[in-house]
């Protein structure tokens, strides 16, 4: 089963169609959220969002403390508290938290997934949404070592990205200017993503397109990558024109 991420892809093609991201359209189902709503939690409350933990099938509840930025009428998470019950004794304290999002995206749109495919349940939420689409997540994967969700730094260093348990492949998509977007594709080795594969596609002034496909050199992290410097990471393998 492939993991998606729904209001990423929303956020994406809001702006590449020109319109706001944010539109009511990104406004979550409170229905479908796992979270209590917003607009129930008492100012210096948490808001929680319950799940079951995938191994072992007890409760998971994660614990969302905010506030209100004066600034920009945002939603902002603060603080991140994980428990076995919604009152129950915090398990994982993450006090480096600064998620923001418009207050109609009901808790900065909370989600729960299997992000390293180990059957243990994690969690993200968005960080920020940009001017462009590259929409970054704040991302917590499950420690069964530790019993604790740690913050994902690689995930955190992808462009929205999805999930597929069944190839074992987290895939990312992004955009560097109007006429640049590109795809990478990447596989857990133990706590490290490595890239499987690059692929870019450009429009010329005539607006054909081309997107070339590359390989990594050798063992190629999305540290790596996210470091911008690309020279001697990446081989060109073929070019052809977009589908």
């Amino acid at each position: 089963m492939t993991y998606k991420a729904p209001l990423a892809a929303l956020a994406v093609a809001a702006v590449l169609a020109g319109t706001s991201i944010f539109s009511s359209a990104l406004a979550s189902d409170a229905k479908s959220s796992p979270c209590t709503p917003v607009a129930e939690a008492e100012f210096g409350d948490p808001v929680i969002c319950t799940g079951i933990m995938k191994k072992g099938g007890h409760t998971l509840a994660v614990r969302l403390y905010w506030d209100i930025l004066a600034d920009t009428d945002e939603w902002h998470v603060t603080r991140i508290e994980t428990a076995k019950t919604p009152n129950g004794k915090a398990r994982t304290v993450l006090d480096d938290v600064d998620s923001r999002a418009p207050m109609s995206m009901e808790a900065n749109g909370f989600e729960f997934g299997d992000f390293n495919f180990d059957g243990y349940t994690d969690f993200r939420l968005i960080e920020f949404l940009p001017a462009g689409p590259n929409v970054a997540y704040f991302n917590a994967i499950y420690n069964p070592k530790t019993h604790r969700h740690v913050v994902a730094t690689q995930l955190n260093m992808l462009s929205a990205p999805e999930f597929d348990a069944a190839r074992n492949e987290v895939t990312s998509e992004w955009r560097s200017n109007a006429a640049t977007y590109g795809k990478d594709t990447y596989g857990w080795d133990g706590t490290d993503l490595i890239l499987k594969k690059r692929v870019v596609s450009m429009y010329d002034d005539a607006e054909h397109c081309m997107a070339t496909s590359f390989e990594p050199v050798g063992r190629v992290t999305a540290e790596a990558l996210g470091s911008g410097e690309t020279d001697g990471l990446l081989t060109e393998v073929y070019e052809e024109p977009c589908s």
